[in-house]
């Protein structure tokens, strides 16, 4: 058994429970930055609130990115890693970690059945959900298979039905249009979002003018031909000269 998903007292340790966007934008920004020798609160605090960067830590050292404060090789690999090395990494990750889960049942079980899996750790309520969706949003990520029941039981969508998040971490969208002209009056650089149009990233170009980027399209129901383009798209954007990213 992972040792690291057992806490001090010889009992399961809480599973991830943060936003998987928020995990998903930690790959992003550790490639930029780079993997330091301890991933301690003086690093991680630039990058992340103060909850969610403990949460963020916690849900590290259970799925063996971390011991104590310093970075395994998984994480090293995960950092470095192209889409598709991601998603195979990714597998190992949650089919290690997760040791309650019965793997080989999820393409025919059910909610209840995750919820009774889950209910095995030191969690219930709110807390419960929010580590359900966790789990089931990487393994959809991760191309793990599972029945339709238990993909829905997913939260990545806000309110009004958008995907929210930073624009670096905008992964459930394709784009919809890319067209040049002059920058509005109410420009926004990458990695910002207008509050009216959640899913459009404005890239003010440093000789002037500025590219509009829409995306609209639920990721996980396209193809992975699409999918790839889409996310080595929104890489292209991320780093180009000049853009300031938060």
């Amino acid at each position: 058994m992972n040792q690291n998903s057992i806490s001090g007292q010889g009992r399961l340790a809480p599973p991830p429970y943060i936003s998987f966007t928020t995990f998903r934008s930690l790959r992003s920004w550790l490639r930029e930055e780079g993997v330091p020798l301890r991933f301690d609160r003086s690093f991680w605090q630039v990058k992340f609130s103060g909850s969610n960067g403990t949460q963020l830590v916690a849900a590290m050292r259970f799925l063996r990115l971390l011991v104590d404060d310093s970075p395994t090789k998984a994480l090293d690999k995960m950092a470095n890693s192209t889409i598709e090395e991601w998603r195979m990494i990714l597998r190992v990750i949650l089919t290690e970690s997760y040791v309650i889960v019965p793997f080989e049942e999820l393409p025919r079980a059910t909610p209840a059945m995750v919820r009774q899996w889950f209910s095995t750790y030191p969690i219930d309520g709110h807390t419960l959900r929010k580590a359900i969706s966790f789990f089931v949003n990487a393994a959809k990520e991760a191309d793990i298979p599972m029945s339709n029941a238990v993909a829905k039981m997913a939260k990545l969508r806000s309110k009004s039905g958008s995907y929210g998040g930073i624009a670096e971490e905008v992964r459930q969208a394709s784009p919809t249009h890319v067209k040049a002209g002059k920058p509005p009056a109410k420009s926004i650089q990458i990695g910002q979002i207008d509050s009216q149009n959640a899913n459009r990233t404005l890239i003010n170009l440093n000789s002037g003018g500025s590219v509009s980027l829409s995306v609209s399209v639920d990721l996980f129901q396209i193809s992975d031909t699409d999918r790839n383009f889409v996310l080595s798209l929104i890489d292209l954007i991320k780093n180009y000269p000049g853009t300031n990213t938060i």
